[in-house]
């Protein structure tokens, strides 16, 4: 049974520019025929003072509910919020499922405010509440990395397709394409024939300066350059015309990069802010002291995360990120290749994942960055695809993370057997009930 049964319930409908309202009375009957509010401050003190007329007749406070809709919820959201007003965030695949209760097929945002808040009002669905300021604003701004770095990507992509074309095995030069010396170089001589018509001297000074390596290294890639660029010059001379093209990807590449750099330092300085909250920051530093986790990573899972509180243990914790098996039944058959459910946040599993790969890794010394998980997932590939390998090492990341922050306790590394032994102690030393 809904905790909301015997309350004054609204749903909203939400849209980009405007939203549709439902208003449902204690007792269950629409109060008045669903109306719409534009996304302005007229909109929204219309909205108000329906509400508030509302509330001194029936002697009830509203308590309204939106569908999360990306970010068009939140500036109707955090205004009904600063008026005193109590209001929850459903998940849309829950609303979803409700609006299919008619026989009749009828559609429209009346009919889905409606079911929103009657949803609300009878259903025991779970709600959640919009994540403070400081950590949804940190949300979005790890959000703006993880995208930057997409487009990033993108254009580096674009680089090495048009130097394939244009600069024939300049990627084979330099271990890292896209590194510091290379990019200095395509910016100071972005064709083979500018390559070829460069000074020796000063080339080799260019690579031995970026590099910081010693002369007679920058020597033999200056040789290698040379001998790639008279390759390229063997490509049809209207391929030239294209040399502007390369210019176009480094000055792109680096405004991307310096934005990056930007979006990282304003995610510092909003941590290091004292607006921002306490037990966050400590959430932060604990993750980022886990072998394969950074600062960036840390912080990202906190804001996906939110309220740690919310969850109770780390089964609800894995099925927040997504990772929890699908279930394929139906009478007698019994599905036996479920995959996970993929429901929860996006932008959490591919951090995970990429945490995951970190911790199997070793360094360039040969030091084992997890040496439990790295031989955790050997064991599981030995019967077991690498990817599915991969989430059980993502599972048991989640495992680790949800037990640093229960216990606020830096993490440690400890093999199965040791950390079993532990275990047991501890629970002898725990006073009995």
């Amino acid at each position: 049974m809904s905790q909301f049964l015997h309350d004054f319930v609204v749903g909203i409908d939400v849209s980009s520019e405007f939203s549709v309202v439902a208003m449902l009375a204690p007792s269950g009957e629409l109060i008045r025929k669903p109306f719409r509010i534009d996304h302005n401050p007229a909109g929204f003190h219309k909205l108000l003072d329906i509400l508030k007329k509302e509330e001194e007749r029936l002697q009830r406070k509203p308590i309204y509910f939106v569908e999360s809709t990306g970010i068009f919820h939140l500036p109707l959201f955090f205004f009904l919020r600063s008026n005193n007003l109590k209001g929850f965030v459903l998940n849309p695949l829950s609303v979803h499922s409700t609006k299919n209760f008619d026989l009749r097929k009828v559609k429209n945002d009346s009919k889905d405010a409606e079911a929103i808040a009657r949803l609300a009002k009878y259903q025991d669905v779970k709600v959640s509440l919009v994540p403070e300021p400081q950590i949804l604003a940190l949300r979005m701004m790890t959000r703006e990395y993880y995208a930057l770095s997409d487009t990033l990507t993108e254009m580096k992509n674009r680089l090495s397709t048009d130097l394939y074309l244009l600069f024939p095995g300049f990627l084979d030069v330099f271990s890292g394409a896209f590194g510091k010396t290379a990019l200095a170089i395509l910016k100071d001589f972005p064709s083979p024939r500018a390559i070829l018509a460069a000074d020796t001297d000063s080339l080799t000074s260019l690579i031995s300066k970026t590099s910081r390596k010693g002369t007679a290294w920058a020597t033999k890639k200056v040789n290698q350059l040379k001998d790639c660029a008279q390759l390229a010059s063997s490509m049809p001379h209207e391929f030239s015309w294209l040399d502007a093209k390369i210019k176009v990807h480094i000055d792109g590449i680096e405004s991307m990069q310096a934005s990056l750099d930007g979006v990282v330092t304003q995610i510092q300085a909003m941590i290091d802010s004292e607006l921002f909250p306490a037990d966050a920051k400590r959430h932060i530093e604990l993750l980022d002291g886990i072998p394969g986790i950074g600062f960036l990573t840390a912080a990202t899972l906190i804001a996906e995360i939110g309220d740690f509180r919310l969850f109770k243990s780390a089964k609800a914790l894995t099925a927040f990120f997504g990772l929890d098996p699908s279930v394929n039944q139906s009478g007698k058959f019994q599905g036996d290749r479920n995959k996970i459910s993929k429901r929860g946040t996006r932008i959490g599993r591919r951090i995970l994942f990429t945490i995951a790969m970190a911790s199997i890794r070793t360094t360039r010394k040969g030091d084992e960055i997890n040496p439990v998980l790295r031989e955790f997932y050997a064991a599981k590939c030995v019967n077991k695809k690498k990817k599915v390998a991969l989430v059980a090492v993502m599972h048991k990341l989640l495992h680790y993370i949800f037990a640093v922050l229960r216990d606020q306790k830096p993490f440690e590394i400890r093999q199965p057997e040791d950390h079993q032994s532990w275990r047991n102690t501890k629970l002898r030393q725990a006073p009995a009930a």
